[in-house]
């Protein structure tokens, strides 16, 4: 009789440790679709919220919820810092701007005087760099405004096939003094896209800008149509270059080689990037063989828009 007991006692034991062992089971199941879901939404505040009479597993629901109220701070306090860099970098550029305006400004009437010719060469001297200086503080105060949330540029259509030329032509100067193979390749008629011109017009200069800086013996510049996409590509030489150095171009202030570059202030691409989301493109960069980088800008035709 005894052993009949037993057996029962056992089999009922089994019963009790399989049903917990579901519902524990499903809860966690449960849990995991919803933590999904409030992961996907952390800004929501949304917290876990799975009914359990396992003590110990109300228990780490309340330390998933925990953490999540400390993840959602971190992140709030981090969006703040991030806000309060952007714009003290939006007040110092302005307020370095107004004072720099002025100096160039006088340095241009002292330009037009009778000056001596030695002096006119350190005129010159003075003259390109505060005009250097000029452009990294456009930088620093373009970045702080199109990064901002709220900046949304208009968009319209465009013939980026025109402003790409005009662009390139604008910056032959500087593609000219430089020593290596150009190549451009454009259609001989309009391609047309949805986009904002001061946007595009900065994507392209900002591209160019980067290759004249690195390419050594070839830039390569193209547009197409393909798929009802338009798609933009620079393509330079590079020596040096990792796929690690890929992965961070895009990151704000870096900067391949600061011994080179001691103008540049490593948000260039980091602007183009972001203006080209802004217009409702993309763009990539890519190692092609070991030594050729490649950027592609790519935005949706007016066509396909249509």
């Amino acid at each position: 009789m005894s052993c009949y007991i037993i057996a029962a006692a056992a089999v009922l034991a089994a019963v009790y440790f399989a049903v917990r062992s579901f519902r524990i089971k499903r809860s966690l199941k449960n849990a995991s679709v919803e933590l999904r879901k409030i992961t996907q939404r952390l800004e929501e505040n949304r917290v876990l919220k799975q009914e359990t009479a396992d003590r110990d597993l109300e228990e780490f629901f309340v330390e998933i919820n925990h953490t999540l109220s400390e993840i959602r701070r971190e992140k709030n306090e981090f969006s703040r810092r991030e806000q309060e860099f952007k714009r003290q970098i939006e007040n110092i550029s302005h307020d370095l701007r107004t004072p720099l305006t002025s100096i160039l400004g006088y340095l241009k009437l002292m330009d037009m005087e009778n000056v001596p010719e030695e002096e006119r060469e350190n005129l010159d001297t003075v003259r390109r760099k505060a005009e250097a200086l000029s452009r990294l503080i456009g930088q620093f105060y373009d970045y702080s405004r199109v990064t901002s949330g709220d900046y949304q540029p208009e968009l319209e259509e465009m013939d980026l096939c025109r402003l790409l030329r005009e662009t390139v032509l604008d910056s032959w100067k500087e593609i000219e003094e430089k020593p290596f193979e150009f190549a451009f390749h454009i259609p001989e008629r309009p391609v047309m896209m949805r986009g904002n011109e001061n946007c595009s017009e900065r994507i392209i200069r900002n591209l160019l800008q980067n290759a004249v800086r690195y390419a050594e013996h070839c830039l390569e510049i193209s547009l197409k149509e393909e798929n009802g996409s338009v798609i933009l590509v620079f393509e330079n030489d590079v020596s040096d270059f990792t796929q690690g150095d890929v992965e961070q171009l895009f990151r704000r202030f870096y900067v391949k080689d600061p011994s080179r570059n001691s103008q540049g202030t490593g948000l260039g691409l980091t602007i183009a990037r972001t203006l080209a989301e802004k217009t409702g493109g993309s763009m990539r960069a890519e190692l092609v063989g070991e030594d050729r980088l490649r950027f592609t800008v790519e935005w949706e035709s007016a066509d396909a828009v249509h």
